[in-house]
């Protein structure tokens, strides 16, 4: 028996893995009710994704400044979402992010993001 995949979450109907805001990203083509990018298809928003772990991490932003500028408080579990990055990215909070992957940190957000399965 084949089995159906389930219904499509907001990151996924969006083509969002990172679930970012929008902020006019160059291949963005709206923004959701709730003001999230809409993007053409997975690979755009894989892109910007990209694209937005390389500008923080030229900022010399750390870990949890990185969590807590990308997942505040206001919207989030920001201390659940560090632990969640942490963990799975094998690092501690105060380590620079330009040490880690940025192809490896969206994945982990993505999952995070419901994006992907956890």
């Amino acid at each position: 028996m084949m089995k159906l995949p389930k219904r499509m979450n907001r990151p996924q109907k969006t083509h969002n893995p990172g679930n970012l805001r929008y902020a006019k990203q160059t291949e963005a083509i709206g923004k959701d009710e709730w003001g999230m990018a809409i993007f053409p298809n997975d690979p755009a928003g894989w892109r910007a994704l990209h694209a937005q772990i390389a500008l923080d991490q030229s900022r010399g932003m750390t870990v949890r400044q990185f969590v807590a500028k990308y997942a505040p408080e206001v919207e989030n579990n920001t201390s659940a979402y560090l632990q969640f990055v942490t963990k799975h990215m094998k690092c501690e909070p105060d380590e620079p992010l330009e040490n880690l992957s940025r192809f490896a940190l969206a994945g982990v957000i993505a999952v995070y993001e419901g994006y992907c399965a956890k």
